[in-house]
């Protein structure tokens, strides 16, 4: 959903003629490909952050392909701005969280070997420089802010778990009453009777305050349901 204002502005600057006036344009997208920021606060073994992550890059290999029109790259440095450390994530299961650490890097070496396509040049990827911001906590417990700033913040995304008020053990009716509190930090009397998934959108929502930050979470409607 959010690669459709992307890749239209990146449509956009592709029509440019003025060679000069493109390069310009080319280099700002890339360094806001490289300034957007995403946070999965149930992120599992990290398929939306990975995916998310090769999307960005291949969407900067294509620019780095407008760039240097097939051209080897002479100059020392590394053509690449997009990393891995642009992707956060909250994750209960430890071993959920040393899989999502480790598929960030495998696609990090990937898209690295694509981007030497592209550049005409080798690419180091070992050591492993780059770091895989994946916090290993209850994301219910857990202040999102503090995993990553709120206004370096683009986008929350994620498929947080379903668990309906029949079917959750008392840990989790204790996790929504500690996340749906008032403005005095009392528990709304009837929020022990929503969804499981719903304490996610009510964190989600008090992160947005004050900021341009959007949220995608797969959803039912489950969540409007019951009392």
């Amino acid at each position: 959903m959010f690669l459709d204002g992307l890749k239209a502005e990146f449509a956009e600057i592709k029509e440019i003629t003025v060679d000069r006036t493109r390069k310009a344009k080319l280099e700002s997208f890339q360094k806001k490909l490289a300034g957007l920021q995403f946070l999965d606060p149930a992120c599992g073994s990290g398929n939306f952050l990975t995916e998310t992550y090769i999307s960005l890059r291949r969407l900067e290999n294509e620019t780095l392909s407008l760039l240097h029109r097939g051209q080897i790259m002479l100059d020392v440095g590394d053509p690449i701005q997009v990393s891995i450390g642009q992707f956060y994530g909250i994750e209960i299961n430890d071993f959920a969280v040393t899989v999502a650490k480790t598929a960030l890097w495998i696609a990090e070496s990937q898209m690295m070997k694509e981007t030497e396509d592209v550049v005409h040049m080798s690419l180091d990827f070992l050591p492993l420089k780059s770091y895989a911001n994946i916090t290993e906590g209850n994301a219910l417990q857990v202040d999102w802010a503090s995993v990553v700033p709120k206004h370096e913040l683009n986008y929350i995304m994620g498929n947080p778990p379903f668990v309906g008020y029949s079917l959750q053990s008392k840990a989790q009716k204790d996790d929504i009453l500690s996340v749906y509190v008032d403005e005095k930090g009392k528990p709304y009397k009837t929020a022990g009777k929503i969804d499981y998934v719903s304490g996610w959108y009510f964190k989600a929502a008090q992160l947005m305050q004050g900021t341009a930050v959007r949220t995608a979470f797969v959803s039912t409607n489950s969540i409007t349901q019951g009392e």
